[in-house]
């Protein structure tokens, strides 16, 4: 099956990323990030990724001076200090043909904001929620100037799409996108659609006749 551009992980995430090996220390670790504007490093030793170090890491691991000769101390301190001394190991990781909806369940699962990326034991990339959300914004269509409606009505089974489909396509109004809730306590689904219309009353009206409720609606896009 052919892969649809835009829906992997592979499609965001940077690659080929800089990376400190666990005997890099602390100090060096912090330039690359402060000249590269980094947040975070994964580690990697002979070529196999053994954990990841943030900027929180290092900044708790080396808390700034209060005094000049706290200051001599922590750069003797740093001198010092390795990578594999402050590290998160064995991090978790994504395959770059994962969904972008694995990574946002990954996140929350296990609390992190940065996914490194995975194939056949070698690190090919990293990501960010950040990136993910750039690529939501492209794959619901967030960009493009249209109306959201939020339908309910369905029963206990989105069957009743077809109908509504059927209208959109009678005014000639694509959709952009399409997300769907279930509310089992009321036995029903909410669906919010984003469609390419300028005139989008004539199609509530519609959809109300054939016994959908309309919740909300409005015009969206970010230009």
């Amino acid at each position: 099956m052919r892969r649809k551009e835009g829906m992997q992980i592979r499609d965001v995430m940077t690659k080929d990323p800089v990376t400190v090996g666990s005997e890099t220390l602390v100090i060096e670790a912090r330039k690359i990030m402060k000249e590269r504007n980094f947040r975070r490093l994964p580690v990697v030793d002979n070529g196999k990724l053994v954990g990841i170090v943030t900027q929180k890491d290092l900044e708790e691991a080396a808390p700034p001076p209060t005094s000049s000769s706290n200051l001599y101390e922590l750069h003797y301190f740093l001198s010092k200090m390795k990578v594999k001394e402050v590290m998160k190991k064995n991090p978790a990781t994504i395959r770059p043909d994962a969904p972008f909806e694995e990574a946002l369940k990954l996140g929350q699962e296990k609390g992190i904001s940065s996914f490194l990326v995975v194939e056949n034991g070698k690190l090919v990339g990293i990501t960010t929620e950040s990136d993910i959300v750039k690529l939501l914004t492209r794959v619901l269509g967030l960009k493009e100037e249209g109306v959201r409606i939020t339908v309910e009505g369905f029963g206990g089974k989105l069957g009743n799409l077809q109908k509504i489909i059927s209208i959109l396509d009678q005014y000639g109004a694509p959709i952009l996108s399409m997300m769907s809730l279930p509310k089992p306590e009321k036995k029903d689904w909410l669906v919010a659609l984003r469609i390419k219309t300028k005139n989008p009353q004539p199609i509530i009206e519609e959809l109300k006749k054939a016994g959908f409720t309309i919740d909300y609606f409005a015009t969206t896009g970010l230009g």
